[in-house]
């Protein structure tokens, strides 16, 4: 049996955080493995490592050396599925760090976030998926690609028993990925 504070009716969690860089990485990797992201990204650094491979295959069992130009583009795709996710979580994070303090309140009826560049609310059915991370709860949009998603840092809970409380709520309304 599993050990978790329960929640009542009515209950709200509430969280305060500033975003950080390894909070959007984090969410970033659970969006992209949620969506199907990941395995697609595999799929196509498969397909490219076979394609420099024959590039390079095919000139060595003809006795010629082969050009530099499949070499080049490999290592570019190389440097693109390394750097990208990094880049990505940069500019995640600029954005979300320009808006200062995060204040979250997390209830049935959904989650409410608020910081210096405004305040909105979600209802359960506006982020009806979430994952976990090891320092994140990260709700996730409903469409196909899992556009939209919001972090909560666990780290940004209020209380001792906030984590299990956030963790309980979002089992009772929404889906966990």
């Amino acid at each position: 049996m599993e050990d978790r504070a329960e929640t009542t009716e009515g209950e709200c969690v509430g969280l305060e955080y500033q975003v950080t860089r390894e909070d959007m990485r984090q969410a970033l990797r659970a969006r992209a493995k949620a969506s199907g992201r990941v395995r697609r990204m595999r799929q196509v650094a498969l397909t490219g490592a076979a394609v420099f491979v024959g590039a390079s295959v095919v000139p060595l069992a003809k006795g010629e050396v082969p050009g530099a130009q499949p070499l080049v583009i490999a290592g570019v795709l190389v440097l693109l599925f390394v750097v990208q996710p990094w880049l990505t979580a940069r500019q995640f994070h600029k954005i979300a760090s320009r808006h200062g303090a995060y204040h979250v309140e997390v209830d049935d009826f959904g989650v409410a976030v608020s910081n210096a560049g405004g305040s909105s609310r979600l209802n359960w059915t506006a982020a009806p998926y979430y994952a976990e991370t090891p320092d994140t709860f990260v709700l996730l949009s409903g469409d196909k690609d899992l556009s939209c998603l919001t972090v909560l840092p666990k780290r940004g809970v209020r209380g001792p028993e906030g984590v299990d409380g956030v963790r309980t709520l979002l089992d009772r309304h929404i889906r966990r990925l």
